[in-house]
């Protein structure tokens, strides 16, 4: 008797437990409520995605990549020429293997990757090294070319965008990531081209990562919702934390971020956030540097104001200024300056 006393009261213990945690009803509801940018539903997610298959652009450009290897010299050279605030463009080193039929595919056929939502990493993390080695050697290119003040230099640079490009449609954090790096690149270098700016460098100007990292945000709730095996309370608290937190990132304005952490507090909204939102909102501005440096070499009135409403720009006939710096908390930064030496 006193063991099926013991048992039932077990028992009730976790019955008791498992009602407090089970949530079936508030995941549903958590799942149910529209996010913020026009991105409706977890449940609406996948139809964004539609599983496609890889062309075979994709596995001519895996082929002719294994001719241009990782280079530690080619990696420090558009580092340098990226944070050099100066349109004197340094010499190139040489780049490893021919980039020519790289260059050429990419700026012919469009790059189609297989797209399979549950896959880790979409399946693209063995092709993470492969886009920035190929990003680096056609900036690297784009400048050696912009030196001897070779308008083909903008081929290389569109090259590389087509690149980037062919992540797009992969939701996935570190895809994000990658695409967010070398569209900056990108843009970072393209002042320094040979004028004019071609008419598809509108795309680079006009691309922006906070949204696409709200999405991701979503993505990784819907992700982690098929791969629980019971609904529970704390996940439908964290679908409604971050959905709120999405709406504020969207209505955020200033392009110095500030609310990235590095603690692991699962209470915490802020947790989610790493230097991945500093460079997005960053970007705000380092897109408007471009565009301004490209007028005032122009010979153009600049746009003094700003998306960001922390900052204004300015022009004094030589320097091209942001009234803050925004540096990145990153032991490296090898971002665009805010500060760029237009003229002599």
């Amino acid at each position: 008797m006193k063991k099926a006393l013991i048992l039932l009261a077990v028992l009730g213990a976790v019955v008791y437990v498992a009602s407090w945690f089970w949530a079936g009803d508030r995941v549903s509801a958590a799942a149910a409520r529209p996010w913020p940018n026009g991105l409706g539903t977890l449940d609406a997610l996948p139809a964004r995605y539609p599983p496609q298959h890889e062309n075979e652009a994709a596995r001519r450009l895996t082929k002719l990549a294994a001719a241009v290897p990782e280079n530690d010299a080619v990696r420090a050279y558009v580092r340098q020429e990226i944070a050099r605030g100066e349109l004197t463009v340094g010499e190139p080193p040489a780049i490893a293997g021919s980039i020519s039929p790289i260059r050429e595919l990419l700026l012919r056929e469009p790059v189609v990757w297989e797209r399979d939502l549950l896959q880790q990493h979409g399946g693209l993390l063995p092709k993470v090294a492969m886009y920035h080695s190929l990003m680096r050697a056609l900036v690297a290119s784009a400048l050696g070319r912009a030196r001897q003040h070779d308008g083909a230099a903008w081929d290389d640079l569109h090259a590389a965008w087509n690149l980037t490009k062919s992540l797009d449609g992969h939701p996935h954090l570190i895809v994000r990531v990658v695409a967010m790096s070398m569209t900056r690149a990108i843009n970072a270098v393209a002042w320094k081209m040979p004028l004019p700016a071609p008419a598809w460098f509108a795309e680079v100007q006009q691309r922006d990562f906070v949204g696409p990292l709200i999405e991701t945000l979503q993505f990784d709730d819907w992700r982690v919702s098929k791969e629980q095996l019971f609904p529970l309370k704390p996940f439908a608290e964290r679908i409604e934390r971050e959905r709120v937190l999405a709406g504020e990132l969207a209505r955020a304005t200033e392009c110095e971020f500030n609310r990235a952490t590095e603690g692991r507090d699962r209470q915490d909204p802020n947790d989610r956030l790493d230097i991945g939102w500093n460079r997005a909102f960053r970007y705000r501005a380092e897109r408007e540097a471009t565009a301004n440096a490209l007028r005032a070499r122009a010979g153009q009135q600049i746009e003094e104001s700003s998306r960001c409403s922390d900052g204004r720009w300015s022009f004094d006939g030589k320097l091209l200024r942001f009234s803050k710096p925004i540096a990145l908390p990153e032991k490296l930064d090898a971002s665009i300056p805010l500060t760029l030496r237009v003229r002599e």
